[in-house]
């Protein structure tokens, strides 16, 4: 049974069990077990529970939303393991049955947020493709129907095709200086263009821009959780442009992703202070040689974070792990701008000393 859904009393729970497979004694493709008398148990079969009037379990057939909401909630909370996973899957697959029957033939929005969500659960890419195309179509033929969450829906998928375009293209180009590194080599110009942000990906980053600034401009009910979260999500991305030659094109999102921030009170909010200060410190790193901008920016940086670690603490009367763990990255940065070795040295123990911190704040995090 699904943990979460099952212990939430006040709303629905998940019921499966296991349907063996119709074949006599099925076993797995990959089973050797010479004792084994069957393994091949078919599919998950999910039924929905929920308490009457009477405090008594009646089962019942969820709505679109509601079956969305569901594998939204599962998937955030629960341990992925295969059944889990296939429990996720199978409510996706349902609510976009609903949606498919519900949604009318011209908003057909329903349908293409459970195709994105789906998309950003499973990293499935025919998914995003399909919902931002509806997306994209609702917006050119009933323009009054687009509202807030569907702008930002928009740039949840757009972002979501970013990020995995540009996971390939780096895995790519890490086996190709792990290749050069063996025969002691350096990546050609023509290696290097294959590396360079492509057309799609500037497609897809201007629209994602677009959305999140129409959603941000609507007049309509604006979601600012899933707002904050496209604003951290493009930051993803961002941060996966790791190149010099990718520094136009980061600085363009982040002067994006700044004006945005600036629309909300982010002066009094940690989080979005820390993200203000991440852009800059990643923005630096790509500079090369031009030693004082980097400077001016790591300075900004860290106002940024001592601010964003003080008002923390202040509001939660406990220390930031966010804010400590970017200032541990900021002073290694600083310890590579420094001339004198003793300043170095100095620089480089307090990064080792805030890590200390971040880690302490926050041990489960994969460093």
């Amino acid at each position: 049974m699904s943990k979460r859904l099952a212990e939430e009393e006040a709303g629905p729970s998940i019921r499966t069990k296991r349907i063996r497979s119709a074949e006599k004694d099925g076993h797995v493709s990959d089973c050797n077990d010479p004792e084994c008398e069957g393994c091949d148990v078919g599919d998950v079969e999910i039924s929905f529970v929920r308490k009457d009037e009477n405090g008594e379990d009646q089962t019942f057939q969820p709505s679109a939303q509601e079956l969305l909401s569901m594998a939204l909630n599962e998937s955030n909370t629960t341990v992925a393991s295969d059944q889990d996973n296939e429990i996720v899957r199978r409510l996706f697959d349902l609510a976009l049955e609903q949606f498919e029957k519900t949604d009318p033939e011209n908003d057909r929005s329903g349908y293409a947020t459970c195709l994105v969500e789906l998309g950003r659960a499973f990293d499935v890419e025919e998914s995003l493709r399909e919902g931002l195309d509806i997306f994209r179509g609702l917006s050119k033929k009933t323009p009054s129907l687009m509202k807030a969450e569907h702008w930002l829906t928009v740039a949840k998928a757009s972002t979501g095709l970013l990020i995995l375009i540009r996971k390939k293209l780096n895995s790519n180009f890490e086996e190709l200086l792990e290749e050069l590194e063996e025969e002691d080599e350096s990546p050609s110009e023509e290696q290097l263009k294959k590396y360079s942000v492509k057309r799609e990906e500037l497609s897809l980053y201007k629209e994602t821009l677009d959305a999140i600034e129409k959603a941000l401009a609507s007049s309509s009910h604006l979601p600012t959780k899933e707002a904050r979260f496209g604003l951290q999500d493009l930051q993803s991305y961002v941060q996966l442009l790791d190149h010099p030659q990718h520094y136009n094109h980061i600085s363009v999102l982040t002067d994006g992703l700044d004006r945005f921030i600036e629309q909300f009170s982010y002066k009094e909010d940690p989080d979005l202070l820390a993200l203000k200060a991440s852009l800059l410190i990643h923005k630096q790193s790509l500079l090369g040689n031009d030693t004082e901008k980097q400077k001016k920016l790591c300075k900004d940086s860290e106002k940024l974070l001592l601010d964003a670690n003080n008002l923390y603490k202040e509001q939660n009367n406990k220390e930031y792990p966010r804010g400590w763990e970017l200032l541990a990255m900021l002073q290694l940065s600083q310890s590579n701008l420094l001339d004198d070795e003793d300043e170095v040295v100095k620089k480089y123990e307090e990064a080792v000393e805030s890590f200390k911190m971040a880690h302490k704040l926050n041990p489960g995090k994969n460093r």
